[in-house]
């Protein structure tokens, strides 16, 4: 009995977390935590998985060109006797062959040259498979910088909650003091209405915003492959985090490192340079070694033919030269060349166009920067203004219209501020994601 009890004591330890977990509340969920859980359940990224898994496998077909070629056949069958004619046909006679026909087969051969086209298609599918890995790394960053996107898009939706809850616990307790002012007859029930109507739209902003907080945050778990309505706290430390400041020459060179579109680029290059060495190979004659042998019934080169089996093999070194490929190959050879200068051309392009993405997102970053001090700044004034304002309005010397002003205008102070810090963040990941550090 006490051995029973102490087993189910066990279980309940060991279950408890479980049990804990599925009715817990919302948990805090860090950026790098997202990041790994995207990673993991990504269907876009098992898909770019599976590519550079088959490219890999590519590669290892590419290599069978550098085994021999070997095949085998068995026949059976019915051998017909053999028609005999004169040259002048004028004669005719049946020769009788046995009609039993057994033949056994082998055959071998190995390309010892064939202009390099086999070392060449080999290393093409080396770099097809680098470009596999390359885009499926590039697949990865642009998930990441959705999860990014959408975890501080919830994050900033929730400290515009915040903002509008804090706002209606100042208008209510505003209304209170109103209140009071009206009981001494000091203020008209408009000024009550009025105050009340502002409470009943910052509540109506609570719940909308609450809608939007939930709609994101679905967006987000099918991404990271959690449960449609778990529901994530951001970590409240991201804002906090320090970003180094960087010079865009710094961005720059390192963009040209680690930029993935930069290196795909200059990958499909080698790949176009190496596809005109395969066309090339074309021009030159393939040297080969092969041996065969034959084991058959009846010997049919005697005359009459004899029901015996016989045996014969032979080796040696074949040259196979293609002639047509004196007309083929130029043009062949010009089309590879333009897939040479088209890659050329591409690379230029994609270095102009992170260029671009680099210096558009450096200065979005500055002024991120910027508009967080200008906001911070005008916040204070606001939060200064409505607190003269206020006092003014309970002595009587403002009305209501003015301290609605001043408080619709912290309010979108206070968004201004909140929505800032988050931009900041949002920008340091597009300038990482552009320089191919994400």
């Amino acid at each position: 009995m006490k051995a029973l009890t102490k087993t189910l004591l066990i279980i309940m330890i060991l279950a408890g977390p479980v049990a804990f977990s599925q009715e817990a509340g919302p948990r805090v969920l860090t950026l790098q935590h997202a990041f790994e859980l995207a990673e993991q359940n990504s269907a876009q990224l098992k898909i770019a998985a599976q590519n550079t898994e088959l490219a890999h496998q590519k590669i290892d077909i590419a290599k069978l060109g550098h085994l021999p070629n070997i095949s085998s056949a068995i026949n059976y069958g019915y051998l017909s006797n053999s028609q005999i004619w004169d040259p002048s046909f004028g004669k005719h006679i049946t020769a009788h062959v046995p009609h039993n026909l057994t033949q056994f087969s082998v055959q071998a051969s190995e390309t010892i040259f064939r202009g390099g086209e086999i070392a060449n298609n080999i290393k093409k599918a080396s770099l097809e498979e680098q470009v596999a890995l390359l885009n499926q790394e590039k697949n990865g960053e642009d998930i990441k910088f959705l999860v990014a996107a959408k975890y501080l898009d919830i994050y900033k939706l929730i400290n515009q909650r915040q903002v509008f809850g804090n706002n209606t616990k100042l208008a209510q307790e505003r209304l209170k003091n109103i209140l009071h002012l009206q009981k001494q007859g000091l203020v008209t029930n408009n000024d009550v209405l009025r105050t009340q109507l502002i409470i009943s739209d910052l509540e109506l902003a609570i719940r909308k915003t609450d809608d939007n907080i939930n709609i994101q945050t679905q967006q987000l778990n099918v991404v990271l492959g959690l449960g449609l309505n778990e529901q994530l706290i951001p970590d409240t430390t991201l804002l906090s985090l320090p970003f180094k400041n960087v010079t865009i020459n710094q961005l720059m060179a390192t963009s040209y490192v680690n930029n993935k579109d930069l290196k795909t680029a200059a990958k499909e290059i080698e790949i176009a340079k190496t596809n005109l060495k395969v066309i090339k190979a074309d021009r030159y004659p393939e040297i080969s070694l092969f041996t065969s042998n034959n084991f058959q019934r009846p010997y049919t080169n005697s005359i009459p033919a004899q029901d015996i089996y016989y045996n014969i093999w032979l080796a040696g070194v074949s040259v196979k030269y293609n002639i047509s490929s004196i007309y083929q190959s130029p043009r062949k050879v010009k089309a590879g060349k333009i897939q040479v200068e088209q890659s050329l051309a591409r690379e230029t392009l994609q270095k102009q166009n992170v260029e671009l993405s680099v210096n558009a997102a450096f200065i979005k970053y500055k002024e991120a920067k910027d508009e967080l001090t200008t906001y911070t700044d005008d916040l204070k004034s606001a939060e200064e203004n409505y607190r003269i304002v206020e006092k003014k309005y309970f002595n009587q010397l403002a009305l209501l219209t003015d301290i609605i002003d001043a408080a619709n205008t912290k309010i979108e102070a206070e968004l201004k501020v909140s929505t800032a810090q988050i931009n900041i963040v949002y920008a340091h990941y597009q300038l990482q994601k552009s320089i191919g550090l994400l």
